[in-house]
């Protein structure tokens, strides 16, 4: 299952702190929001992803940076580590450039046994086309994940791409965000 959080509507302001966060001087404004909108969305939600993975989530991980950052991921700082699960680390291919945004079976590899059974949680910062995202849960469910549950940041739109205007104007017809609400979840509780 894929559970964003927002849309980051280009240039708009979840967007800026979703690049802002993790830039080569990152603004701690940025984290410090981004941070708090992950961890009140994940208490007010974490029963049903818990229902919708079919029992307690057991684990977290995280897409791994596919840029050679060194360190920790941003989002294993501002997110991962705050969620009390224990962290299963997938290693990444150099079979593919980090340009590369599709869908590859081999583009992560978990141990074999390290996620067996496991309910994960997925934490990823943003979501362009999910590519790397589906390559890493395959990987997960290939090493013996029970299930999988992706909680984005923020699901990236653009305002120019025409496909996107019948979901802009019901963005903009939106009278504001409400993290009590997730998709996991009917319309209108």
């Amino acid at each position: 299952m894929v559970v964003p959080i927002a849309y980051a509507v280009k240039n708009g302001q979840h967007a800026h702190n979703l690049a802002a966060y993790k830039a080569p001087y990152p603004s701690r404004l940025a984290q410090r929001s981004l941070s708090a909108l992950g961890i009140m969305f994940l208490r007010q939600h974490w029963k049903c992803l818990a229902e919708a993975a079919g029992g307690p989530l057991t684990h977290a991980t995280i897409v791994p940076s596919t840029r050679g950052r060194r360190g920790p991921h941003p989002v294993e700082i501002i997110l991962a580590s705050r969620v009390g699960l224990p962290m299963l680390q997938a290693m990444t291919s150099s079979a593919y450039s980090s340009e590369d945004r599709d869908f590859h079976r081999d583009r992560f590899f978990v141990p074999p046994g390290r996620a067996a059974k496991a309910r994960v949680l997925l934490l990823d910062d943003t979501w362009t086309n999910g590519g790397r995202l589906q390559s890493l849960a395959f990987a997960l469910k290939d090493a013996g994940a029970a299930a999988v549950a992706a909680v984005i940041l923020g699901r990236h739109v653009n305002p120019a791409f025409g496909p996107s205007a019948p979901m802009m104007g019901r963005l903009r017809s939106a009278q504001w965000f409400d993290v009590e609400q997730c998709c996991l979840e009917p319309e209108g509780r």
